[in-house]
């Protein structure tokens, strides 16, 4: 293990040697990974906070189940927006070549999607979103012509879901749809809230084309809702620090493109 390390990549090797040892100690992980132990204790603090580890007296464990890490509870807002910043910004800045002059595409919830809508270059589009931080992103935005899809509001995301969201999205034409999610465990694509994944899933429905975006941290764990298949997806963008394993369970479904 080389002396230092990108923090994404310290934290993402803490995982895998959890999963693979199951219970593992601060002061080992700091051996293994030749770091402090205030550093380890800090990292799973954060891990722990995300529902990826368990913490235990002087250490921690696995969370793996016998079908996949079960997301345990949904994060707020706030913790999503902090977490894997670097990553999200990365798959933001490779989903822009999804984009095209002139078109309309839907911008779901979810912070990796509004990281994109931050970085939308000028250029005239059509969006369609049902996100509140995306309307608050791209209100005043040269060149974006705005529809948004009203409905029940879900504080917890900034999400307009329900009957009449759904009622909205069911009669438009959408020509990409960029959506997030929580988990993908083998090919059903999961969040954590029903109302939330069945808006969804008629964007995706509607759409010519489909993209989703999800850093490393989301792939092999499934949330409360399993609202796609992989297989009816056209894209996964995701970051550099997906397993080999993972990315080859991955692209037997769709095709994964890794920022």
């Amino acid at each position: 293990m080389r002396e230092k390390m990108l923090k994404g990549e310290r934290r993402e090797a803490i995982c895998n040697l959890i999963d693979e040892l199951n219970t593992v100690t601060t002061s080992e992980i700091a051996e293994k990974l030749s770091v402090s132990e205030m550093t380890v204790r800090r990292d799973l603090a954060e891990l722990s906070g995300e529902g990826r580890v368990v913490r235990v007296h002087g250490g921690a464990r696995s969370v793996t189940g016998v079908r996949g890490v079960v997301v345990p509870r949904e994060l707020t807002h706030s913790e999503k927006g902090s977490a894997h910043v670097h990553e999200k910004a990365q798959i933001a800045a490779r989903a822009l070549a999804y984009l095209d002059e002139g078109s309309t595409v839907f911008l779901g919830t979810g912070t990796t999607v509004e990281m994109l809508a931050r970085m939308l270059p000028l250029m005239h589009l059509r969006v369609i979103t049902n996100s509140l931080p995306v309307v608050d992103i791209l209100r005043d935005r040269e060149g974006v012509e705005l529809f948004v899809v009203g409905g029940a509001y879900r504080a917890s995301t900034g999400a307009f879901v329900g009957p009449l969201a759904e009622q909205g999205i069911s009669t438009l034409g959408i020509g990409t749809a960029f959506i997030g999610l929580n988990g993908i465990y083998e090919n059903m694509v999961s969040t954590s809230n029903t109302p939330e994944g069945t808006l969804q899933k008629l964007a995706l429905d509607h759409a010519d084309r489909r993209v989703l975006l999800a850093d490393s941290s989301k792939m092999g764990r499934r949330d409360f809702f399993g609202f796609y298949d992989l297989d009816h997806v056209d894209v996964l963008i995701t970051d550099g620090l997906v397993t080999a394993d993972q990315l080859r369970e991955l692209e037997q479904h769709t095709k994964v493109i890794t920022a």
